[in-house]
């Protein structure tokens, strides 16, 4: 093999080299480019795993926010006072049910008590709310909810 290597003229030489040169070129380029291939492969189903994974995660969240939600009562909107400590800044609290409705009625201190108490009442109960109002009255805001 030194032999043939050695009777061969110098430019079949150097096209030997650069044959064997840019075989191994080639080579590198057909292996980068399946790495290249699996690497994109990959993140496509990385991407598509982690977007089903968020979307079991939110049904799963949403069915268990809705089992967590309460049927609405006197005791579940005195519960939601205490648990935020608006004791003090939330009174007259009125509970009316009829038969297709339910009717709550508080005054506060401020609106930003009020708010806050809606928006925990309405978030922790089953009950879809129909209308909300809110008035100034002597320094003091009066809410109404109404929930069918």
């Amino acid at each position: 093999m030194s032999n043939f290597f050695q009777n061969l003229q110098e430019r079949e030489k150097k096209l030997l080299f650069l044959s064997l040169f840019l075989l191994i070129l080639l080579v590198l380029f057909f292996f980068i480019k399946n790495m290249q291939e699996n690497f994109s492969r990959s993140t496509l189903n990385l991407i598509k795993a982690k977007s089903d994974y968020e979307y079991v995660f939110n049904k799963v969240d949403n069915f268990q926010k809705s089992i967590n939600k309460k049927y609405l009562n006197r005791d579940s909107i005195n519960t939601i006072i205490v648990n935020n400590n608006l004791e003090n800044s939330i009174s007259d609290i009125e509970y009316n049910m009829t038969d297709s409705s339910i009717l709550i009625n508080f005054s506060s201190l401020n609106i930003n008590d009020a708010v806050s108490v809606t928006e925990k009442i309405i978030n922790n109960h089953s009950d879809q709310v129909s209308s909300i109002k809110y008035q100034n009255f002597n320094s003091k805001v009066k809410t109404e909810l109404k929930f069918n």
